[in-house]
């Protein structure tokens, strides 16, 4: 028999089902790959630069409990507490401050025989201040400069409010205080000067009324006299000339209540009637039968209803066009109309609260918790809120979205007394030694 030649190819040594040991190959190229994963590491774990810094902390003014602030304009005023303590003429250091940085902006000094409770910038420096004048037992309205010395006139006046450009202020003065022949004049004076562009007389049976809104623009485009016999002249608030008039239907009564709101000029006769006139043209809308005009409320423009709030009955929308009654929305006490949206408010109880409410629907969203409002947001659609604590002195503001009605937390802040409010891109709250605290937002 021939050999036969089997190829069983190379057996490994070790023997059959060993497991075969692997030697290592060579290195892969790996090292390009660690360079950009170290710096993702580094920039994921924190470590591409510094660590964030926390906001600034607030600008502290060291005032006592006696010293006053007032906001408007720009500016912050203190007005330090009067000296000597005890005397009827006492002298005033007013400090003002530019916002939001809170720099100084000049000093004022007034001598009254009273209590300074206003002060408004007139522009270039000029401030009006408003005080009581404890001897003549009237109000009193002076224009002062920085740095002291004579004011730049005096009148016994009660401002109401001055025009954007501060080219003419809005006051009203007694002609013989505590007589019976006092009369009632309302004056638009060149803030500059104190001297009277025009003046009206208040009609003594009567009223002079005005847009309610004329107290967040400063100035009234128009306003009227109402006469006890039910004439009406409406007058240019510019020039104090009468640009027309009509007549009531029937003389004023003790119930009688006059606003103007929304466009429309409203005389409600107690239960008995209501009648809506228009602004432009001075003639008649409509009329109603029944109270809509209470004499305990207001009635405010809430586009693109008219809002009448009541202390008994809550807020009412109704139609401006025919007089209708809308919704009804009961259990608040105060309102403010904020970019098509009322923020109604619980603010005489102990524990605020409050709501957005929709002029259009009368639907209301509440907001949880315990805010307060602190005006216009910083964009359209917003409100500035904050909600203290009693217990423990604690402060937290932010955002209110009027739309949804959730408030978006900015910040928070410890040892605060209250007496907060939003200006001018600032937050400025009293603190428990009483200084004041701005910061800015």
């Amino acid at each position: 028999m021939r050999d036969a030649l089997i190829d069983l190819g190379e057996v490994p040594s070790g023997g059959p089902g060993e497991t075969e040991t692997a030697l290592p190959g060579a290195p892969l190229p790996y090292r390009w790959i660690l360079g950009p994963l170290t710096v993702l590491l580094v920039v994921l774990l924190g470590g591409g630069g510094p660590p964030p810094q926390p906001p600034p902390g607030p600008v502290v003014l060291p005032i006592t409990l006696g010293d006053g602030i007032r906001t408007g304009d720009g500016r912050l005023y203190v007005i330090g507490q009067a000296g000597p303590i005890g005397t009827v003429i006492r002298t005033y250091v007013i400090q003002a401050y530019a916002l939001p940085a809170v720099t100084p902006a000049g000093v004022y000094r007034v001598t009254v025989s009273g209590d300074v409770f206003s002060v408004v910038d007139a522009g270039d420096g000029l401030l009006l201040v408003s005080y009581n004048d404890n001897e003549s037992a009237t109000l009193g309205l002076m224009a002062v400069r920085p740095g002291g010395g004579a004011p730049v006139w005096r009148r016994p006046a009660n401002l109401f409010g001055i025009s954007a450009d501060h080219a003419m202020a809005l006051v009203q003065e007694e002609t013989a205080p505590g007589l019976p022949s006092n009369r009632n004049v309302w004056r638009a004076l060149d803030p500059r000067t104190g001297q009277a562009r025009w003046s009206v007389e208040q009609p003594v049976d009567g009223q002079l009324t005005m847009a309610a809104a004329f107290y967040a623009a400063g100035f009234p485009a128009r306003f009227y006299e109402v006469y006890g016999d039910g004439r009406v002249l409406a007058h240019d608030a510019l020039t104090g000339v009468a640009a027309g008039g009509f007549r009531l239907p029937r003389p004023l009564t003790e119930d009688s209540v006059i606003w103007v709101a929304g466009g429309l000029l409203l005389a409600g006769y107690g239960d008995d009637e209501t009648i809506a006139y228009d602004e432009s043209t001075l003639t008649e809308r409509w009329r109603q039968d029944g109270g809509i005009l209470p004499e305990e409320g207001y009635a405010q423009s809430c586009e693109p209803m008219v809002c009448v709030a009541a202390i008994v009955q809550g807020f009412t929308g109704f139609d401006p066009s025919t007089g209708r009654r809308l919704w009804r929305s009961e259990g608040y006490d105060s309102s403010e109309v904020i970019d098509g949206h009322v923020l109604i408010a619980r603010a005489s109880q102990s524990e605020p609260a409050l709501a957005v409410l929709d002029p259009s629907t009368g639907r209301t969203t509440e907001v949880p918790g315990s805010w307060t409002s602190g005006g216009p947001g910083p964009s359209p659609g917003t409100a500035w809120v904050y909600r203290l604590q009693q217990v423990g002195y604690k402060l937290r503001y932010g955002v209110l979205d009027l739309a949804t009605g959730r408030v978006r937390l900015l910040g928070h802040a410890e040892r605060i007394a209250g007496d907060c409010r939003f200006t001018t891109g600032v937050l400025i709250c009293r603190r428990l030694d009483s200084s004041i605290a701005v910061w800015r937002l």
